[in-house]
């Protein structure tokens, strides 16, 4: 599987397992020049927002956030249609507050996600709410919701709840560009700005993988269907924009993670990188169910 992901401009796969790294390896050279590990940050698409909804899961835990309660727009500078006054912080997670799509509106323009979403509810939710419809515009406000509640930017609130506690580190977004030590990607990825949480973190594999394989029951209680997607063999996240790939899921709650991202397209989607590495790591593990049939 690791040799379909490596003709691109880099690709990283990490397995974790009782909560510690099993298997770390990537390919391509970082921005400096230097051979890339699976410690080596690449932009992970909207694997972010499984990374975002952990942090959810944190503040709720400290009692920061309330998944029931409607969303706090006044907290995160947001007037919209009265209409949205009752959507929950757990319709956004679960992808049925009535966000439109505008899928293609969020790659182009040079705005912020707390402008862009603006737009998107000056107008009553859609027909829509109360059924899954996957839009950005639910991850864009959870990730307002974390810099509101934690009074830092996305990246650095993420690192504190989640990274900075199982000594990782490296998480950044992608407003200012890549950093010396990322993995290269062809396309210029300032311009995912409008995505914010939905889609613009640049993490490596093995942050990723130990994160997940070092959950709480607290955390998996947030991260249920359809806030997540699933399958036979447990459930995650996959992410795709052009130049970026990315696949994070796992077995069994988490017993077994694996993480694998690519910075090209050599592989056409995240979902198709996770068609890739969850069976071949379900087959290691001696529970091989043929292809993933994920949902939703």
């Amino acid at each position: 599987a690791f040799t379909a992901l490596t003709a691109n401009t880099g690709a990283s796969l990490t397995v974790a397992q009782a909560g510690e790294i099993v298997l770390s390896m990537a390919s391509g050279t970082t921005i400096d020049g230097v051979p890339a590990t699976g410690d080596s940050p690449l932009l992970v698409a909207s694997v972010s927002k499984i990374v975002v909804a952990t942090a959810i899961a944190r503040l709720a835990a400290q009692g920061s956030v309330d998944m029931s309660s409607p969303v706090p727009w006044a907290d995160i500078g947001s007037a919209p249609h009265p209409a949205w006054g009752d959507v929950t912080v757990r319709e956004l997670l679960d992808h049925r507050g009535g966000l439109p799509t505008a899928r293609s509106t969020w790659f182009t323009g040079e705005d912020d996600c707390r402008t862009h979403v603006s737009s998107l509810v000056r107008l009553p939710p859609t027909q829509d709410r109360g059924r899954w419809v996957y839009s950005n515009g639910n991850y864009c406000l959870l990730g307002l919701i974390v810099e509101q509640r934690t009074g830092a930017p996305l990246d650095a609130a993420v690192h504190q709840l989640l990274f900075e506690p199982i000594g990782r580190d490296g998480v950044h977004q992608t407003d200012a560009g890549l950093r010396a030590g990322d993995l290269p990607h062809a396309d210029r990825l300032e311009r995912l700005s409008r995505l914010g949480g939905a889609g613009n973190l640049v993490v490596s594999t093995d942050d990723l993988a130990t994160l997940f394989a070092r959950l709480s029951d607290a955390d998996r209680a947030v991260l249920r269907p359809p806030a997540v997607f699933t399958d036979q063999y447990g459930f995650g996240h996959t992410g795709t924009i052009p130049a970026a790939k990315a696949c994070v899921w796992l077995f069994d709650g988490g017993a077994t993670v694996v993480a694998a991202a690519i910075a090209g397209d050599s592989v056409s989607t995240g979902g198709a990188v996770c068609d890739l590495v969850v069976p071949a790591v379900a087959a290691d593990l001696g529970r091989a169910a043929g292809e993933p049939n994920r949902t939703p």
